[in-house]
């Protein structure tokens, strides 16, 4: 099969390697459509060291068709449209957060019998475990399917803080992780969704889907909070930019007394907490990592229900397409947003 293959850095080749088997409890998916993480683009910069081992497959934001099943496998078909939750959520399942529902805390975390496993979105096949693989309803798209993994995540953040009829909602940062956070909160019934951006055309996007929009470069973006919620500050905040972004304080200042800050995005630097700003106004603080269970019931499979219910719109998300052979021209997009206009960049295997 044809894969891409990333060597460090901006380095991604596409090449030919073996395509894998489904073994017990597996299946193989023909990759349709894949997204490109902000966590892909750690290794594209150069944020995370290279792989010593050579280079590696890659793409955990997937959705496809069923090529093949495993020995086992009675739950899927071959020809069935589906969506992936991404190999590197598998915990061990004995450890005490794998028994109850958090196995994205697991210390074993994506490893299998001594192996680092994952899913391969930017090559022709992924192999992946059919527990993990859910069937898509006919009016969910292939494309739309393929950003159930950034909709997970902000299902995982509206768990941590739930909200109500009353709340207002500040999302900042007006990214992929950002935006399909607002949306998922807008459909909860916050009373407001209030996205800051710093870039016209996120800031449009977020117009689009019914959200009221503060470009924090024409002002105070705490002020602007403070203006749209009458003086009180947002019962919700979500800090979707992380990085070495200088959002850390802002965050925690745009929260109302009593009021939740949800950290979605990853800093790439210690920030300093100034507990003043959290200790007389009893703030929560809440690090929002990834996705699993809730109540029992997969977040995935939550985030699919919003979708096949139309309460997603990712076709407003999703802005560039890539086929494999230009996925570096993907990666290029969707590293330089401010110059490509891009929001959620597509590859099509």
């Amino acid at each position: 099969m044809k894969a891409a293959l990333f060597y460090g850095g901006p380095d991604i080749r596409v090449e030919t390697v073996p395509t894998p088997e489904p073994g017990s409890g597996e299946v193989l998916v023909r990759v349709l459509a894949a997204g490109i993480c902000g966590s892909d683009l750690k290794g594209y910069r150069g944020d995370r060291p290279p792989a010593t081992d050579g280079p590696h497959l890659n793409g955990h934001e997937l959705a496809g068709v069923i090529a093949a099943v495993g020995p086992d496998v009675s739950s899927l078909q071959v020809g069935q449209r589906v969506g992936v939750e991404p190999r590197h959520l598998i915990g061990c399942g004995h450890c005490q957060y794998c028994r109850r529902g958090d196995y994205h805390l697991c210390a074993e975390l994506g490893m299998r019998a001594g192996k680092r496993v994952h899913s391969t979105g930017f090559a022709e096949y992924s192999l992946e475990d059919a527990a993990k693989v859910f069937p898509l309803p006919e009016n969910v798209s292939v494309e739309g399917a393929s950003i159930l993994d950034v909709y997970s995540c902000g299902v995982h953040a509206l768990h941590l803080a739930p909200v109500t009829p009353m709340d207002s909602v500040a999302i900042y940062g007006a990214g992929a992780i950002g935006l399909t956070a607002a949306e998922v909160f807008k459909q909860a019934g916050a009373r407001q969704v209030i996205v800051l951006a710093n870039r016209p055309h996120t800031l449009a996007a977020a117009a689009r889907l019914g959200m009221t929009s503060v470009d924090v470069t024409a002002g105070d973006p705490v002020e602007a909070v403070k203006d749209l919620t009458d003086g009180r500050g947002a019962e919700v905040v979500v800090e979707a930019v992380g990085g070495r972004g200088a959002t850390f304080e802002p965050a925690l200042k745009m929260a109302a007394t009593g009021g939740r800050v949800v950290f979605i995005g990853m800093y790439s630097q210690p920030q300093t907490l100034n507990m003043r700003l959290i200790h007389t106004r009893e703030v929560s603080l809440h690090p929002c990592w990834s996705y699993a269970l809730w109540n029992g019931v997969p977040e995935f499979k939550t985030a699919l229900d919003m979708l096949a219910a139309g309460l997603l719109r990712p076709q407003v998300l999703i802005t560039h397409r890539f086929p494999l052979d230009e996925i570096a021209a993907g990666f290029a997009a969707a590293d330089d947003k401010g110059s490509s206009n891009a929001i959620k960049v597509v590859i099509n295997p």
